[in-house]
């Protein structure tokens, strides 16, 4: 397992519904900030591949995304580290069961499986903002509800609508494969501890989440004996709430020689 200060390449990978484009400039700071070789993929059904079918089980998302590598990072030689958000970390822990040697380590951002716990997964107030952000008629309507769910900093929500808006515009996301995703999601257990032995990741999560409690990432660190950093404040999708904040952390997670 090569040491944190010798993983140049790292993969990102988003969450429900998402797609590349909803990093923003996160993944540019990530490179002019930390001197990461950044690659983004979206997974099967959303963004560049949104007019395809998105699977119903995680470890099918997991191998679509692995034949569809970039070629810096898909010879067996090479090792890369993954920055995972959401259901993009379910994939990751799936990835880790199939080729660990490939993956230097994982950061994983607010992520959980389904032995977490239903209303720990998807709290039981913000049901209502699902549904809704899922089957509102206008895709606006839909966008500002998943907004209003996955972040708490409500000064940047104005701007935010409108790039999501357009997002959207480019590469629409069927409620088909919305409910598909969902459906995979739902299956997803975490790995044995035993069958991740080898691994090495890091959970950052937020006590604030309004969406999924953070006891899923502080049950998962503890699971597999991993850290674990907690913010006070943001919302689900940190890389929005607080990139600052996460950039701090990265620096020291990839520096951690284990």
């Amino acid at each position: 397992m090569n040491a944190g200060t010798d993983i140049k390449h790292w993969l990102f990978l988003r969450g429900l519904s998402r797609e590349q484009a909803h990093w923003g400039e996160f993944i540019k700071r990530c490179e002019s900030e930390l001197g990461w070789y950044c690659h983004a993929i979206d997974l099967p059904g959303f963004g560049s591949e949104h007019l395809r079918r998105s699977p119903l089980t995680i470890s099918e998302i997991r191998s679509d995304i692995q034949q569809r590598l970039p070629s810096e990072l898909a010879n067996n030689n090479s090792t890369f580290g993954i920055v995972a958000l959401s259901l993009g970390g379910m994939v990751a822990l799936d990835w880790l069961t199939t080729s660990p040697n490939n993956i230097a380590k994982v950061i994983f951002i607010s992520t959980s499986s389904a032995d977490c716990g239903f209303f720990k997964r998807l709290k039981p107030s913000a049901l209502p903002a699902t549904l809704y952000a899922l089957f509102a008629l206008s895709p606006r309507k839909q966008e500002r509800a998943i907004l209003n769910m996955v972040s708490n900093n409500k000064s940047s929500h104005a701007a935010l609508l409108e790039q999501w808006c357009q997002i959207r515009a480019r590469h629409p996301a069927s409620k088909r494969n919305v409910i598909r995703q969902l459906i995979a999601a739902s299956r997803f257990y975490s790995p044995s501890k035993e069958r991740l032995a080898n691994s090495r990741g890091h959970f950052i999560s937020s006590r604030a989440d309004r969406m999924v409690s953070y006891q899923c990432s502080e049950y998962l660190a503890e699971k597999y004996h991993w850290p674990l950093w907690l913010h006070n404040t943001a919302g689900h999708d940190l890389p929005i709430d607080d990139a600052d904040y996460l950039l701090a952390s990265f620096k020291q997670i990839a520096s951690c020689a284990e």
